[in-house]
């Protein structure tokens, strides 16, 4: 291109000493270098695996080349050990008097284990749990009472229970139902005490 008295025009060129990397500054070249480094290292962790994962490569099986100085053999078979097996226990309920229908709920160590629902056509309810292991365990017995007061109309109650029981095989729990001052709670205790 050329102006009108036939000469190129001039280009402001800048000084020599100022580049693009100058311009970003020591924190620009820092980023821009630990971003290159993101950017190739992940691809290859996502494709391999974090150190201590599980890559899920199934696939991986490791190779033995028998050795000509001994023959190779197959490693002795073994049995794995054997499982523990549980124990068994009872929980039972028996209807609150006065009650028309109650459910109960236990845990035993944080797990619900029996769901128990007692009414006056069948008052005295039960069921068979199995635990891992003889000891003592944690509780918590949550209960919905369905009755009525003396003037007919059906109230609702709700109660808990926390504490520990004692279990071995064969125990039978029972829930009771405990009238305090300030309200109704419940425990679970052994029938075979």
């Amino acid at each position: 291109m050329s102006t009108s008295n036939g000469m190129r025009p001039e280009t402001p060129e800048t000084p020599d000493h100022e580049s693009w990397w100058s311009r970003i500054g020591t924190l620009g070249q820092a980023l821009t270098a630990l971003t290159g480094l993101i950017v190739t290292v992940v691809p290859i962790l996502v494709a391999t695996g974090l150190p201590g994962q599980d890559s899920g490569n199934s696939n991986f099986s490791p190779t033995v080349v028998p050795t000509t100085s001994q023959p190779y053999t197959s490693p002795p078979s073994t049995t794995p050990p054997p499982q523990a097996e549980g124990i068994n226990l009872t929980v039972s309920d028996q209807l609150t008097d006065g009650a028309e229908e109650e459910v109960i709920v236990i845990t035993l160590e944080g797990s619900r284990v029996a769901t128990l629902h007692a009414t006056r056509e069948q008052p005295v309810v039960s069921q068979r749990v199995t635990a891992t292991r003889a000891g003592n365990y944690s509780y918590v017995v949550d209960a919905v009472m369905r009755w009525y007061d003396e003037t007919g109309t059906e109230q609702v109650t709700n109660a808990t229970g926390r504490g520990s029981v004692s279990i071995d095989d064969g125990t039978r729990l029972d829930v009771y139902v405990h009238e305090e001052t300030d309200g109704i709670s419940l425990s679970l205790e052994s029938a075979t005490q």
